[in-house]
């Protein structure tokens, strides 16, 4: 199992390194959350590959600073790596184990809380297991991105990669409303690397589309506070406002205000969150100040709610959505691979009026009135020999990066290992 996770981690990344603990504590050989049963025998077998020059080792600490402990690290070394080239394991084969937990609990810490199944958490995993094995078989990627990674606006970077595809959804506390989604690759993606790229986002090669949910964010707003939709207008303060460009940005400034015991509080909030939620200009507090005058001058519900810390996520709330989706996608055996990334949701342009169906559908039942979505279209990236006017306006004259044409090339090559390639669209285009 060692092995297995340091060859997937490698395949994602020839530079990245595999966290291991190196204390008895770090191992609950019967905990639900490893079912495997692995121990701390895992620290003898780190030991000796280190001892025999197979793998490098970095030692853990304790980051004096920021108040954490970090993982030991270790890399293959050459020999391993030999051996890795050999191998022949798809993602496929080691994504989708059949022990694989797809439901955590966390309390606070982020130390995991063991949970009893029931009835609502078998539906849950079932419903997980089987859009992780419709994930596993669609290819989604970024034409454009040159590089293996994204670089967020925290200067992290995200590798995007077959082998980091699988969804989960983790519960504070305990199981019930609050779910989040995480696990792959695009749900680390921060709204600065959104802006740049929603637009760029393919599914299986061929034509895609996305929903952007953020402009039901007061209908959201409305159902909880009993808030106004019409009180406030986005498209004005993105005008008036340089530091602003999307509405998805105001969403997340105006929960990080709710959530504030008091302006200083917000501002420490702002600050941690500036660069990743694509604000990369200097905003003064003077000119923050004013837009939050903007926003509860015509608005006293709004006013009355700022600095009140009541709950409100919107991440939450968008995965709420997306699991609702995902259960009546599984009750009516419908297999569409929809990918959310933050409140933006992708899916096949061929498919636009099936998903429309169970969206508008699922999105009634939450407001209790009929909505009518509005439909993004991404920019195509079809290759063609004809070289016409209107042909060059239609494909917007995008390039494939030879990165995508590298995972390309790849996700096909594990889809026929594992015998999945029947009537796959990537394999027609």
């Amino acid at each position: 199992f060692l092995i297995i996770d340091l060859y997937s981690s490698w395949m994602e990344s020839k530079d990245q390194l595999l966290g291991v603990s190196m204390s008895k504590r770090g191992y609950k050989a019967k905990s639900r959350y490893n079912p495997n049963g692995l121990s701390s025998v895992t620290i003898k077998a780190v030991k000796i590959l280190n001892e025999r020059n197979l793998i490098s080792f970095f030692p853990g600490f304790f980051d004096s600073k920021r108040r954490v402990s970090r993982l030991s690290r270790i890399a293959p070394q050459k020999t391993l790596k030999n051996y890795f080239d050999n191998f022949v394991f798809s993602p496929n084969q080691i994504n989708n184990l059949k022990s694989k937990e797809y439901i955590f609990v966390t309390k606070e810490g982020n130390s995991l809380e063991e949970y009893k199944d029931n009835f609502e958490t078998h539906e849950m995993r079932e419903i997980m297991k089987n859009y992780n094995s419709l994930i596993s078989k669609t290819f989604f990627d970024i034409p454009c991105v040159e590089k293996e990674y994204i670089e967020r606006g925290d200067k992290s970077k995200i590798i995007i990669s077959d082998y980091c595809k699988n969804s989960y959804v983790v519960f504070q506390n305990k199981i019930s409303y609050g779910a989040k989604f995480f696990g792959n690759w695009w749900s680390k993606l921060d709204l600065m690397s959104l802006q740049k790229y929603s637009n760029h986002m393919i599914i299986n090669d061929s034509g895609t589309s996305f929903i952007d949910l953020s402009e039901l964010f007061f209908a959201f707003f409305q159902k909880k506070f009993g808030f106004k939709s019409g009180e406030l207008n986005f498209e004005n303060l993105i005008r008036k406002y340089n530091f602003l460009a999307t509405t998805s940005q105001i969403c997340i400034i105006i929960e990080k205000l709710i959530n504030s015991k008091n302006y200083s509080g917000f501002l420490k909030s702002f600050w941690n969150i500036k660069k990743r939620i694509g604000i990369s200009v200097m905003v003064e507090d003077k000119i923050l100040k004013l837009f939050i005058n903007d926003i509860t001058k015509n608005s006293t519900s709004l006013k009355k709610l700022i600095f009140t810390q009541q709950t409100f996520s919107w991440e939450v709330i968008t995965s709420h959505i997306f699991l609702n989706l995902l259960k009546s996608f599984g009750s009516n055996n419908v297999n569409i691979p929809i990918i959310k990334v933050h409140d933006k949701f992708f899916y096949p342009t061929s498919l636009e009026n099936n998903v429309l169906e169970y969206f508008e559908a699922t999105l009634q039942k939450e407001l209790n009135k009929r909505i009518k979505l509005k439909r993004n279209k991404c920019f195509q990236y079809e290759a063609s020999k004809k070289k016409s006017i209107f042909r060059k306006l239609v494909v917007n004259n995008l390039n494939f990066s030879a990165r995508y044409k590298t995972n390309k090339k790849n996700f096909i090559l594990s889809m026929k290992k594992a015998k999945l390639l029947t009537n796959h669209p990537i394999v027609k285009s």
